[in-house]
């Protein structure tokens, strides 16, 4: 088996554990390094590609990496209450909290108004908080429910996959981390998707600093 999607499954096991602590992406064993493809200010998105066994074919991972001014519990009602994630996650059209909504374990459902070429989308994602000496990390993972069947017209995303990881620093501030990847094969050509997907990073990261910015100087 593929050393990536051994890895995956292992997550998805832990994960599913709850005495278990979330493991790193399922790209974690990849050979390549991440590019740098995007920049402004302290922010930083980059990406690397490996190749899924079996399909002839490469699939994404995207990261962010910046420091912002804001200590990790106020960081945190930014991605734990969906009203908050309203504020900054570019192309959302609706966010609704499923259940546990404000602990350490919640599922929301999440709706993107995508501009055309690519269709609307929608997933509903689960969540998984842990904290240790001064770190955080959320994992998150798409998954299926029969509260949120998949509707037409609206493209659901599956096999998607990430981390957040807050590191306290010494002056108040948190270091942050934030990783995705999506496993599905994409629809369309990298040469339409690359810009997209890439702005669509950066906006939110830019949009979650502002966000966190604000709160912190109240």
């Amino acid at each position: 088996m593929d050393r990536t999607l051994l890895a995956l499954f292992v997550s998805l096991f832990f994960y599913c554990n709850t005495s278990a602590q979330p493991l790193a992406l399922a790209s974690a064993n990849s050979t390549r390094s991440f590019q740098l493809v995007k920049k402004k200010g302290n922010i930083r998105v980059y990406e690397r590609w490996f190749e899924i066994e079996g399909e002839a074919r490469e699939t994404r991972e995207l990261k962010s990496e910046f420091t912002i001014p804001a200590g990790i519990n106020e960081i945190l009602k930014a991605i734990q209450y969906p009203e908050e994630v309203a504020k900054w996650m570019q192309s959302v059209g609706e966010v609704k909290a499923i259940e546990g909504k404000g602990t350490s374990r919640w599922m929301y459902y999440l709706r993107y108004d995508i501009p055309w070429p690519l269709n609307d989308q929608d997933c509903v994602m689960r969540y998984h908080l842990t904290r240790d000496n001064g770190y955080a990390h959320v994992y998150f993972s798409s998954v299926a429910d029969g509260r949120y069947p998949p509707e037409d017209g609206i493209k659901r995303m599956e096999g998607v996959q990430g981390l957040w990881r807050f590191e306290s620093q010494a002056d108040g501030k948190t270091r942050v981390t934030y990783s995705v990847l999506i496993l599905e094969k994409p629809s369309l050509p990298r040469w339409i998707t690359d810009p997209i997907v890439r702005s669509n990073m950066m906006d939110s990261m830019v949009a979650f600093c502002d966000v966190l910015s604000k709160e912190g100087k109240k």
